[in-house]
């Protein structure tokens, strides 16, 4: 649909584009992993899953967002933006 959006109406000065986040810490992620067992473990666990090594936080995603936004962004349309630490491009591997 981000493509679809973007070719049909680029023509009318319309940009679409996606943004697609992984694990991302917000409070009421906080909130959910202090309940866990052990929230210790399961932050080690997040950060082993992520090349980056933790979770995102909100405030990156924002700042893709508002970067996509701005004039100086302004040639980008019909992109899906993956904000997930890496997590995604290593699924294929063992």
């Amino acid at each position: 649909m981000t493509r679809a959006v973007a070719v049909d109406h680029g023509d009318e000065g319309i940009r679409c584009n996606a943004v697609a986040p992984g694990w991302i810490d917000p409070e009421l992620n906080r909130a959910f992993i202090e309940r866990l067992p052990d929230p210790q473990e399961f932050n080690r666990e997040i950060g082993r899953i992520h090349p980056v090594g933790r979770s995102g936080r909100a405030e990156e995603v924002a700042a893709l967002g508002a970067f996509l936004a701005a004039d100086e962004a302004s040639f980008i349309t019909g992109q899906v933006y993956a904000v997930d630490g890496g997590r995604m491009t290593q699924l294929s591997l063992p």
